[in-house]
């Protein structure tokens, strides 16, 4: 059975801090990344989008709980190549957040890349109450159905899962195709070069890279670091880090 655009939550197993908080935010409201048609799709949910790491954090010293868990990072994907107008997306992903009442939102719509996708920052205490957020298996499967209903209420388009591929080397083909932007591989390289600009450490660049759906493996005993995409090919890079 086909799926509607799909939802996932980023991992942060290394857990999160302030300097991570900025950083994902300040990269996923990029105006590279949001700027469509003069527009910019970003939006704060009561907060402002200038001010939303001042206003997330004023909410959680108020409460006494500036840690553990800083914010919740989900992604909603349509798939790529459809034809998604981005206001639209941006609109209906503005509807779905209702479903986190009473907490400060930051919402950034990405058109760079060959699938329009919505970033949620979601801050873990709420401003109404002080109570931490925690999703439950529940919860989960509930909000994946009000997604399902928000893209059917604003004619948004099925997504067909993809199989996973393993990597290989790149071929003459890919070469000329990522020359024009088309490969994985360019793209991943792409995303690497982005978000070490941003990334202030190690743990920001994995932050950043995770934000935009690649995981990670990069581990202090290996030279190199594997990338996965977010449709599971795995690429590694060979030159040692410092």
């Amino acid at each position: 059975m086909a799926e509607i655009a799909i939802i996932h939550f980023t991992n942060y197993p290394k857990g999160q801090s302030r300097a991570c908080m900025g950083a994902v935010m300040k990269y996923t409201k990029r105006d590279e990344k949001t700027l469509w048609e003069g527009q910019r799709l970003v939006s704060g949910i009561n907060c402002r989008p200038e001010s939303a790491y001042d206003d997330f954090l004023r909410t959680k010293l108020l409460y006494h709980k500036d840690s553990g868990t800083m914010f919740y990072h989900m992604v909603q994907s349509f798939p790529a190549g459809e034809e998604v107008d981005p206001a639209v997306a941006h609109a209906a992903a503005l509807k779905l957040a209702e479903y986190f009442e009473g907490r400060e939102m930051l919402v950034s719509t990405h058109v760079d890349r060959d699938h329009i996708h919505t970033h949620f920052l979601i801050n873990s205490v709420s401003f109404e109450n002080g109570k931490k957020l925690h999703i439950s298996k529940p919860e989960l499967t509930e909000l994946r159905q009000r997604n399902d209903q928000v893209c059917l209420e604003f004619g948004l388009p099925v997504f067909q899962p993809q199989k996973k591929t393993q990597s290989k080397a790149m071929s003459g083909a890919e070469y000329h195709a990522a020359a024009k932007g088309e490969s994985w591989k360019f793209r991943l390289m792409n995303t690497v070069d982005e978000c070490m600009k941003f990334a202030h450490d190690r743990q920001e660049f994995i932050a950043l890279m995770r934000s935009e759906g690649y995981e990670i493996r990069w581990i202090d005993s290996r030279k190199n670091i594997t990338y996965t995409t977010p449709d599971g090919k795995k690429c590694r890079d060979d030159c040692q880090r410092q």
